[in-house]
């Protein structure tokens, strides 16, 4: 358990922290269409400069299907793109969410990802799925998403963006992500991070 006396806010990533991902059912789906190898599709997908500027808001939803078909060499419709795209979400625990919500009681409870418009449209019905007339935005107080703020992790900009919109002091805030360099990042800014590194670290260390 951590000592949250002398805590105000506690931050979420939402990939690997609030949401578990499946990177190789994607894989395999894109596999079915395309004649790259898997090694081939993480590294067409994830060094692509269209991923990055998909999840800063720079380029639409239908622009990213067209980067990806031509990345892959498919010739995936926007709703097939979409239902493998989404298939890299895994499961949302309802545990999760009710703590998220038993925390908002007590303390200024915030999301900050990087994530893009399709996958919010999905994470958002999964949990209308789970708590009825709720969004994941709804669960905290606020979310901040990389495409809507046109800045992306790891980038210190949007660590300050979200300490003067939400007027933090970063000494008595908390912040959960899985990935090191956005962990290195917020503590430059003074922020308490920690590394999550398996799906029920934050039931351990807050329930």
């Amino acid at each position: 358990m951590i000592d949250l006396k002398d805590i105000e806010t506690i931050i979420f990533d939402l990939g690997e922290v609030i949401i578990d991902l499946d990177s190789k059912r994607v894989i395999d789906q894109f596999q079915k269409y395309s004649d790259k190898s898997a090694k081939d599709i993480i590294r067409l997908i994830s060094k692509s400069q269209d991923l990055v500027d998909y999840e800063m808001g720079k380029i639409t939803d239908t622009d990213f299907c067209q980067v990806v078909n031509e990345l892959l060499s498919t010739e995936l419709s926007q709703t097939s793109f979409e239902a493998i795209w989404n298939s890299f979400l895994g499961n949302i625990s309802l545990d999760k969410l009710h703590l998220m919500l038993e925390l908002k009681k007590q303390f200024k409870v915030l999301i900050l990802s990087n994530t893009n418009p399709i996958h919010q449209r999905a994470f958002d019905r999964r949990v209308g799925e789970l708590i009825p007339s709720k969004m994941m935005s709804e669960i905290v107080h606020e979310a901040y998403y990389s495409h809507e703020l046109g800045l992306r992790k790891p980038d210190l900009l949007i660590y300050k963006k979200v300490i003067d919109l939400q007027n933090l002091n970063p000494t008595k805030t908390l912040f959960f992500d899985d990935r090191i360099e956005n962990i290195i990042v917020a503590q430059d800014c003074g922020i308490q991070a920690i590394q999550v590194t398996y799906s029920e670290q934050i039931l351990d260390q807050l329930k």
